[in-house]
C-alpha cells in the first residue's frame, strides 16, 4: 500500500531523516517510537509529502507521490553527464553506479536526455499529490480544528469542498461519526468548548470524513491531559480492531504494544529495529532499543 525507498530528508544541513526504507500492507498497523528529535514525526510527515523528501520515493498503490528519485534508477542514472564522464576514466559500469550512489555525485545540469527521462519517469508512474492526500487521512498532535466554525462544520467542510460527498451526505456521515463518539449533542458547538480529548476524536472523526484508506497519526495524545488519553486511544483501537490500516507515531508503549501489528523504533534519522510487538518489547536486539526501553516502561 504505501512504499517508502531510501528516504532522506534535510533541514538545511541538517540531516534528519538518513535513508528510511519501509513497506506498509493493507490492514497492517505500524506503531513508529524512539526518542524526541529521532525523526519519527519527520518519517511520517514524508509519507504524505507534508514534508518534501530531499531524496528517496513514496509510493501509494503502486504510484509515485514523490518525483522520482535518479539514484533509485539504473537506466536514468546511464544517461547522466556524471555516469558518461566517469565512463570515459574506464571503469565499469557497475563501479559507476555504485560510485554515482555512495557517493550522491548527481549536480545540476545532468543533461537534456536525463531530465526527459525523469521526466517521463513521473508522467508514467506518479500520481497527483492532492488525490492521494484524500486516501490518508492525518490526525496531529494538535488538532487542527477551525475556531470558527462549529463541530459539524468542520466535519462537513472538506468533503463537500472537494466533492466527495453531497452536502446532505456530509451531513449525514458526521451525524453518525457524532454518534460514534458519543459527541453528538456537540455538533452546533465550536472547538473551544470542547476538551482536548473530545477535540482530538472529533479530529479523527474529520479525517474518518474522506474515506481514507491508511491513517497517519502523529503523536495523537502529547497535547492532552492524563485523563484525556484514554478515550483517543480507545477510538484509534476501535479502527484497528475494524481493519484500518494505520501509522502511528507515538509514546504509549502499552497502546503500541497492544494496537500494534509491527513497531519500528527509530532513533538518529535511521530505522534501527522494525519487528512484531513481542520481539520489540521482549526480545530487543539493538542495543540503543534496549537502552531506550530501559527508560521508557
Amino acid at each position: 500500500m504505501i512504499n517508502a525507498v531510501n528516504i532522506y530528508k534535510n533541514f538545511g544541513k541538517n540531516e534528519v531523516i538518513k535513508g528510511a526504507s519501509l513497506n506498509i500492507e493493507k490492514a497492517e498497523r505500524v506503531v513508529i517510537i524512539g526518542p524526541s528529535g529521532g525523526g519519527k514525526s519527520t518519517l511520517l510527515r514524508c509519507l504524505n509529502l507534508l514534508e518534501e523528501v530531499t531524496s528517496g520515493e513514496v509510493i501509494l498503490d503502486g504510484k509515485l507521490i514523490s518525483p522520482p528519485d535518479a539514484y533509485l534508477h539504473e537506466d536514468i542514472l546511464r544517461l547522466s553527464k556524471t555516469y558518461k564522464r566517469l565512463q570515459k576514466e574506464g571503469k565499469s559500469d557497475e563501479d559507476i553506479i555504485s560510485e554515482i550512489r555512495a557517493k550522491r555525485l548527481l549536480k545540476n545540469g545532468e543533461g537534456f536526455a536525463f531530465k526527459r527521462a525523469l521526466k517521463e519517469t513521473s508522467a508514467k508512474y506518479g500520481q497527483d499529490i492532492n488525490v492521494a492526500r484524500r486516501k490518508m487521512g492525518m490526525v496531529f498532535q494538535q488538532f487542527n480544528l477551525f475556531n470558527n466554525m462549529t463541530v459539524m462544520q468542520n466535519l462537513v467542510y472538506v468533503p463537500v469542498k472537494l466533492k466527495v460527498l453531497t452536502k446532505e451526505e456530509a451531513k449525514k456521515k458526521a451525524e453518525n461519526l457524532l454518534a460514534r463518539i458519543n459527541l453528538s449533542d456537540k455538533k452546533d458547538a465550536y472547538p473551544s468548548s470542547l476538551s482536548g480529548g473530545q477535540k482530538q476524536r472529533v479530529a479523527i472523526i474529520r479525517s474518518l470524513m474522506m474515506n481514507p484508506e491508511v491513517m497517519l497519526f502523529d503523536e495523537p495524545t502529547s497535547a492532552l491531559d492524563p485523563e484525556m488519553v484514554g478515550e483517543v486511544l480507545s477510538l484509534i483501537k476501535d479502527l484497528a480492531n475494524e481493519g484500518m490500516t494505520m501509522v502511528i507515531v507515538t509514546h504509549e508503549m502499552g497502546f503500541a504494544r497492544e494496537v500494534a501489528t509491527r513497531v519500528l523504533f527509530i532513533d538518529g534519522g535511521k530505522i534501527a529495529e522494525d519487528d512484531v510487538p513481542e520481539e520489540i518489547f521482549s526480545r530487543p536486539k539493538n542495543p540503543r532499543l534496549k537502552e531506550f526501553l530501559s527508560k521508557v516502561l
